[in-house]
């Protein structure tokens, strides 16, 4: 381990491990449309406590992706209902975990209750501006993803809980927010970091074929589909991929099916900023994901649209709105972006 890679949350953290060890009644939980930081940090830091004998209820707004759904302990988390048991369990809790998130708008209908509870609430994130009223954080805009925090957390405080079924959703968290280590914020504190996990059990071959290499020939084909969509824009800077309802129904597919589909616009020669764009099913609205490259901030488009994330990934939801009027909305502030910052990639 390596202490001195992390000794700068050592505060935070201690404030953190603190009110968990005092509180009965814990909650934990992240964001709507959980990603693989989300869920690895949940489950890493969940299973970090019950090895230490806490219970934590996992609660969270909407399912977990199917291709997270191999890690260990993800039968344990709950998907809110309002008509059952958690209202209750949300308003009885001793303190609330929000990992992953910088406002709790992101908790989607969960929102009320989490904001009504008398709950003390903690924040481990690494977002932008996070929200106030939180009685603990441990914040960090720089790290490549909340599971690198959370790992700092158990590596400060709870070094003899870092087993297999901790390390396992910690990496999971990393690897998935870093774009496979690639992002800027990537460092070599990141690597010796993981570098530990994979250590106490962590299985990168194992890990990586589950996430990336269970593709059905359904989704391969809806791939092949959604390529032929392909428009280049902005001087050659941008790429485009769409996805119509029409298109999604013949292939059965849900936006699920569609996950890391934006990573190929950027593989193209000369192309720094990628999008794509899948109209949601049932719903007048179009989901953007957007992915850039060097120093390329796709998160101001994201603002501007509603949404939010981070320098080189980040998404949003446009509503009321036919898939070709938001590609003209989206194309126009990639334009404007573009040209402010004169980014040559």
């Amino acid at each position: 381990m390596f202490p001195d890679d992390v000794q700068q949350y050592a505060h935070a953290a201690r404030a953190i491990a603190e009110l968990l060890d005092q509180s009965k009644h814990l909650v934990l939980t992240t964001h709507v449309r959980p990603d693989g930081d989300a869920i690895g940090s949940l489950l890493g830091l969940g299973n970090a406590l019950a090895v230490r004998g806490k219970r934590p209820l996992l609660l969270v707004p909407s399912p977990v992706p199917p291709f997270l759904r191999f890690l260990p302990g993800v039968q344990g988390i709950e998907v809110y209902d309002p008509s059952s048991q958690h209202n209750r369990a949300l308003g009885a809790a001793d303190a609330i975990v929000c990992l992953d998130f910088n406002t709790l708008a992101r908790l989607d209908q969960m929102e009320s209750p989490v904001r009504g509870s008398t709950a003390l609430r903690i924040l481990i994130d690494h977002h932008l501006d996070p929200e106030t009223g939180f009685a603990a954080a441990l914040h960090d805009a720089n790290a490549t993803s909340t599971a690198e925090l959370v790992s700092a957390l158990v590596l400060l405080e709870y070094p003899e809980a870092l087993t297999p079924d901790v390390a396992a959703p910690l990496y999971t968290g990393i690897l998935t927010d870093s774009g496979n280590f690639r992002f800027p914020r990537v460092s070599a504190r990141t690597h010796r970091i993981v570098a530990t996990l994979i250590e106490h059990g962590a299985d990168p071959v194992s890990i990586y074929d589950a996430i990336f290499n269970t593709n059905t020939p359904a989704r391969i084909r809806l791939l092949g589909e959604v390529l032929r969509t392909l428009d280049i824009a902005c001087q050659g800077r941008c790429a485009v991929l769409s996805l119509s309802q029409e298109q999604a129904a013949c292939h059965g597919a849900t936006l699920d099916d569609t996950e890391g589909f934006v990573q190929h616009t950027l593989t193209i020669e000369g192309v720094c900023v990628g999008v794509f764009l899948s109209q949601m099913p049932g719903r007048d609205a179009v989901k953007v994901s957007l992915r850039s490259k060097g120093n390329v901030d796709v998160q101001r488009v994201a603002e501007q649209l509603g949404g939010g994330g981070h320098l080189n990934a980040a998404g949003a939801i446009i509503e009321r709105v036919t898939l070709g009027d938001a590609k003209q909305q989206v194309l126009g502030l990639i334009d404007a972006l573009l040209s402010q910052q004169q980014q040559n990639c």
